[in-house]
């Protein structure tokens, strides 16, 4: 006979999990000796060995119990059901993996291939970090507001790769960096306004989709950029954005 220190001790467990088995059933308690302490035997044991190496092998507790007073055939079966249970495990992993490693090549893992690029591009120009971000920002609702509309798309890659082009890159650079410029101090009306007509010289020629008069209702995908640009910006780009809302108006007046 033995105590519940050795009788764990034997079979390679602990007392804790030989109390859990007793919880759940799988382990019966011995009756109390005259003594007070619990004397279990080799048949204990035999059977702590046996569920000790079920569950070593993956069996769930619940599977156990039925495993124990069946005959090997169940236990096989068992180890089929729970090796096909695993492969397929396996198998979800591996495109987990693969889907991980195919991020960590993408030079920004929360953007698609295409989108990423496009904004590397930028980083590499010397596009001003704060851009960055909210532009990352700004394709992240618009891809998720559409579900991935590939015209959606398709307008967003064009619009940016139209920009990032040889000959306009310099300017476009030259143009975020300086309206960026506006959120570390206040600029006065002259230089607000001449900026907003070289931004919209360059959303004309560059850009002309985008210089077109806005819609009294816009669509859904709009109204949620023109909100979260509307949140980002401050009161000096907030003056700003009114500058160019007032030039593109009054060169959409002009006869």
């Amino acid at each position: 006979m033995m105590t519940i220190g050795e009788l764990a001790n034997l079979a390679g467990t602990t007392v804790r999990s030989v109390r859990y088995y007793h919880s759940n059933g799988l382990l019966e308690e011995p009756q109390r000796q005259p003594n007070g302490y619990r004397m279990y035997r080799a048949v204990d044991l035999a059977r702590l060995s046996r569920i000790r190496r079920l569950r070593d092998l993956g069996i769930p507790v619940a599977k156990i119990a039925e495993l124990l007073d069946g005959d090997a055939h169940d236990t096989r079966s068992a180890l089929d059901a729970l090796d096909k249970e695993l492969a397929a495990k396996a198998e979800q992993i591996a495109v987990q993996r693969a889907h991980i490693e195919s991020l960590r090549r993408n030079a920004d893992p929360e953007l698609p291939d295409a989108f990423s690029e496009v904004l590397a591009q930028y980083v590499v120009a010397g596009a001003p970090t704060a851009w960055i971000d909210n532009e990352r920002e700004l394709l992240i609702l618009a891809l998720t507001v559409s579900g991935g509309d590939p015209e959606v798309c398709d307008s967003l890659l064009s619009a940016h790769r139209r920009a990032l082009a040889k000959p306009n890159r310099k300017q476009a650079i030259e143009l975020i960096t300086r309206m960026y410029a506006l959120t570390d101090a206040p600029a006065d009306a002259d230089t607000i306004a001449a900026l907003a007509i070289q931004f919209c010289d360059f959303t004309e020629r560059v850009l002309p989709e985008q210089a077109a008069p806005e819609r009294p209702s816009p669509t859904r995908l709009v109204a949620v950029l023109r909100e979260h640009q509307a949140d980002r910006r401050t009161p000096t780009q907030e003056r700003f954005a009114k500058a160019v809302a007032a030039e593109f108006a009054a060169r959409q007046s002009r006869p």
